[in-house]
Order: C-alpha cells, then structure tokens, then sequence
C-alpha cells in the first residue's frame, strides 16, 4: 500500500485497490530506475560543460586583450536573443569582416556530426545577417568567415572530417598546457572529390585558400600565439548548474552564513555574459535566483545582511560548488523518479477506469468485492 492520492476520476470504491496497483508500478519502475549511472552521466555533463566554457575563453583571450589583425572580441553567442541555433562568438574588424566561432571540447568518432551541425549554423548566421548588422555591430558585414576551435589532440580529426566533406572552416587548436592557440594547417591524404582542379599544384593552393583566413596578417598573429582561461570568462547558457557558479563567486559570508545580494550576482554576470544587452542581463539574473532557489541552493533571506542565503554548512568556494552541483544532481535525479510517478498514476487511473466501465455491464471486477476490502 501507498501513500498516494488517487485522481477524483477514481470511484469512491477502488481507491484502496488504486493505491495498491500504484504501490507496485513503481516499485518496479523504480527497482529498474538506474540511478547511480545518471548520476555519473550528469557529473559528466558538467564537466563537459566545464571543459567547454574553458575552451571559449582561451579562444576569445587574444581578442579581448588586444586585436590580432584589427579583430576585436563582439559577444558570446551573437544569437543567443532569438533563440536559434548559434556560434559560440563572435569577431568583428574595422573592415567590416567578421568571423563566427564554435567551440568544441571533444570530438566524437564520428566527426562528420560535428561539421553537418556547423553547417547548420553557418546557414543560420547568414540568415540572420541583417540582425547582427543591426542589432550587434551597428554596420555592414563585408566579409564572413567561420572557424571551429578545439583542443589540440583532437585538431587533425576535425580538420580531416572538414575537408573530407568539402565544407569552409578554419581550424583553430588550443594547447592548454603551453597556453597557446595556434591555426592548425591541416593538410589532407588524399584530394577531397569534390574539389575540382586538373593540378596537384592548383589544388594545394585552392585547400590553403579554404583552410586559412583571408586576412593573411591574422593567421600570422594568430600562429601560436599566447592565450590564457580565467581572464576573459564567458558565462555559459546551457546549463544552469554552471551559470550558478557566479552565485559562488559573488557570495560573501555574514557570521557563519554565505549569502549574496542580487546586485552582487548582476555584477558577476554582467562582466561574464560580454555585451548581453541590459536587459537580458536582468533575465539571467532572474532567472538564475529562481533555478537557485528551485534546488534548495539559495533561499531568501529575510536579513537586512543580504537579500539571499545560500542553503549550505560551508562557505569556502570549493565546498559551496561541490554543495552546488551535488544539489543539482539530486534535483536532475528527483525529477526522474517524478516522471516516473506520474506515468504510473497516468497508468494505473487508466486501468482502474477501464475496469470499472466494464463493471458497469457486469463483466469486470465487482465493486462490491472492492467496497468489502475498503471496510
């Protein structure tokens, strides 16, 4: 028997045989529900989430500090407003040239995914020309070129896959343990089919010409130039776990108490989210207190100390984020078993209504058996 509240569509009768149909469906539901392999994959999924902010911001760090070839850091995910898909940034010249880049920390077997999905939203930003032109830049785009950045083990595979299909991205690698971000000049095995040319020589120059920037000055700067992570943070829209991470930074401690202001987190993200409009900051803002207290990571505060408290016995950073992530996941996990939950009460309303229509022409189960039990 469970502790369960049947649905009113359920006769006064067979609430008691409800319950226990229900206590059973999801015992075995949940007997079968592999938690401890969600919860390994969600700890993956913030580390890969980890790994990718970290891959942005060495890739944006030349351009923030100073401007290679006259290219200077715009915005992190030009079309974030729209909601369409979406580069991760995004770079702009005097001249009017721009470049669009994608991050992307690992890279599967399979790299061909990879490079359809750039595709996909090389179309997207050529679509939405005019907006950038409009909304971001205030002038005309000239010039579009797209570049995809990843860690440099993983360089000559999508290098490959990119010429292998015939599409026009630039390679950029990033080698974390020397801070150095270079453009990987990629040189095929065999000619890709659809390049056409009758010399070997003709091709060559047509496969440099696709695989390098057309402003031969940047790729000169941008040859294994220095980069760094930390100094030109970028907040991460995709996970709300990770955006959480400012609430960390922005915390401070009141006795034994961590607890933050909500000017103090509109700071933090502000100088993360690189020219987020005003308002989007303060819907991130919102939206991020609200995710907050939704997991039992912040609660409000009825202290004239801070505006919010953050729900933990620790107040160093590292402990707050393992309290953080730690929360997210239990949260990730209860909604699970609550899908769960519901399928079962879904299920088994269905058969209690089932069963009592046919009892109605007297072929189902007699309710008076079920009032009997009840008594």
């Amino acid at each position: 028997m469970t502790n369960v509240d049947p649905p009113d569509s359920v006769p006064e009768g067979q609430k008691t045989e409800y319950r226990g149909r229900y206590g059973k469906c999801i015992h075995q539901k949940l007997r079968r529900f592999q938690e401890q392999s969600k919860r390994e994959s969600f700890r993956e999924e913030i580390d890969i989430q980890r790994q990718h902010r970290k891959l942005i911001s060495y890739s944006i760090f030349p351009f923030v500090q100073s401007a290679p070839a006259g290219y200077k850091f715009i915005t992190a995910e030009p079309l974030e407003d729209l909601g369409v898909p979406n580069f991760d940034f995004l770079l702009w010249n005097l001249d009017g040239s721009v470049i669009f880049g994608e991050a992307k920390s690992s890279i599967p077997s399979s790299a061909s995914k990879i490079v359809e999905q750039l595709q996909t939203r090389k179309e997207v930003a050529k679509e939405y020309k005019e907006h950038i032109e409009e909304e971001i830049l205030g002038s005309e785009i000239n010039h579009m070129e797209f570049v995809v950045a990843t860690y440099v083990n993983h360089g000559d595979k999508i290098a490959k896959e990119i010429i292998e299909q015939g599409a026009e991205f630039i390679t950029w690698v990033v080698d974390a343990h020397h801070d150095t971000l270079w453009i990987r000049h990629a040189r095929p095995t065999v000619f890709p089919d659809n390049l056409e040319a009758d010399e070997p020589n003709a091709m060559l120059q047509e496969l440099e010409r696709r695989h390098t920037h057309d402003v031969s000055s940047l790729n000169g700067e941008l040859d294994r130039v220095t980069t760094a992570f930390g100094q030109a943070d970028v907040l991460p829209t995709s996970i709300i776990v990770d955006q959480l991470r400012v609430v960390v930074q922005a915390r401070r401690v009141e006795g034994r108490h961590p607890c933050v202001d909500r000017a103090d987190i509109r700071k933090y993200v502000a100088n993360s989210s690189l020219n987020f409009s005003e308002g989007r900051i303060d819907e991130i803002v919102d939206d991020l207190i609200e995710s907050g207290i939704h997991i039992n990571f912040l609660s409000e505060w009825e202290d004239e100390r801070a505006d919010l408290k953050i729900v933990s016995n620790y107040t160093a950073k590292d402990d707050l984020e393992q309290v953080l992530e730690d929360k997210w996941v239990n949260w990730r996990i209860e909604g699970m078993k609550d899908e769960l939950r519901k399928e079962c009460e879904q299920l088994v309303a269905s058969e209690i209504g089932k069963q009592s229509r046919l009892d109605e022409y007297g072929t189902g189960i007699s309710s008076k058996f079920t009032e009997t039990q009840e008594r």
